[in-house]
């Protein structure tokens, strides 16, 4: 079959996804991308790059290419690009954020009356669906690289290093709080390492982002170091040798890759049940889903003391947390075109 993706949002391909830093909704589609090609489908990539190349089997080029047909149309995010759709068997809907704007007239009178499906990553995602176009819906989760999946974890004890790979604008400033006022007293030789930062969202949100950064390195406190952010095969790397990864999670995140990727690495992970992230984490089993500000920095500390519970949670976590291979859920997108 052949299987047109477009993203209208953002300059990478699948290059990029090795080479520079990429935020979760690129690297997803990266993934998605080249896992259809696996499955023997030719996949034309659309997105605002300027360049066409093939790369991992599949063709990438720019957002203003025409293609007249295909056999799937798989959309990113914007109902917009329904407008410029080919005649298609199957077009398809991949929602990233929560789905109360397509509520808008602009995308209402797109998608009412199309034969179209709608694809989200999990339960929380799903309930934000308006309700005429739910029927229309389903969940597929987003997947782990194979480079998440072929890591050699081993079970030594880490120094009490503690990661944060997300976006700064999601809770940084309260987690640098927590951090300062608890943690860092019971634990005096923790560390937070945030690798961070408007590169990884192709300079969107610069300004904002630079802001909270700004605010925290003001604080001039020892323990918290700022790193550039780095392609993901580098990142993994850095989350391997890690303690636990601590993220307060955002109303607006549907899925949460970082989690996911530092879950399936077998990095215990300290949460609060803030948008998706309470599908993320087993509460105390691979990690603390903390339903307050005191649950979240006296579990944080527990992880970082007390290394049996530690290589409880790590254990737990390779055994639970690395089913979604991205070639499975490239299946299921397959499976949608008779449904």
């Amino acid at each position: 079959m052949l299987i047109i993706m477009v993203d209208q949002d953002s300059d990478f391909n699948g290059l990029s996804y090795r080479k520079r830093p990429l935020g979760g909704t690129e690297t997803a589609f990266v993934l998605l991308a080249e896992s259809l090609n696996k499955l023997g489908h030719k996949v034309i990539a659309l997105t605002k790059s300027s360049k066409s190349i093939r790369y991992q089997g599949v063709y990438w080029k720019p957002l203003d290419t025409k293609i007249k047909e295909c056999d799937i149309y798989i959309i990113n995010r914007a109902p917009s690009l329904l407008d410029s759709a080919p005649k298609c068997k199957k077009t398809i809907l991949w929602l990233h954020n929560p789905a109360n704007y397509l509520n808008k007239f602009r995308n209402f009178r797109r998608l009412f009356f199309k034969n179209i499906k709608i694809v989200c990553s999990g339960k929380y995602h799903y309930n934000s669906i308006p309700f005429w176009i739910k029927n229309r819906a389903v969940i597929i989760p987003l997947g782990l690289s194979k480079d998440v999946l072929i890591q050699e974890i081993e079970n030594n004890i880490p120094d009490p290093l503690v990661i944060f790979t997300s976006n700064p604008e999601r809770g940084l400033d309260w987690l640098s709080e927590i951090w300062i006022k608890h943690i860092k007293k019971q634990v005096p030789n923790a560390r937070l390492h945030i690798y961070a930062g408007s590169k990884t969202y192709g300079g969107r949100n610069k300004n904002k982002i630079s802001n909270i950064i700004n605010k925290i390195k003001e604080l001039n406190e020892d323990s918290i170091k700022f790193f550039e952010p780095i392609p993901k095969n580098e990142l993994f790397k850095k989350l391997l040798t890690s303690r636990v990864m601590l993220y307060k999670g955002d109303p607006g995140e549907t899925f949460c890759l970082s989690i996911a990727e530092a879950q399936a690495l077998g990095v215990p992970c300290v949460i609060k049940p803030i948008g998706c992230l309470g599908e993320r984490v087993i509460d105390k089993v691979t990690g603390i889903i903390a339903k307050s500000d005191k649950e979240f920095y006296e579990g944080s500390i527990n992880i970082l003391k007390d290394d049996n519970l530690w290589l409880d949670y790590r254990k737990n976590s390779i055994k639970l947390q690395r089913d979604l291979s991205w070639d499975n859920i490239a299946e299921k997108y397959i499976e949608l075109v008779n449904s």
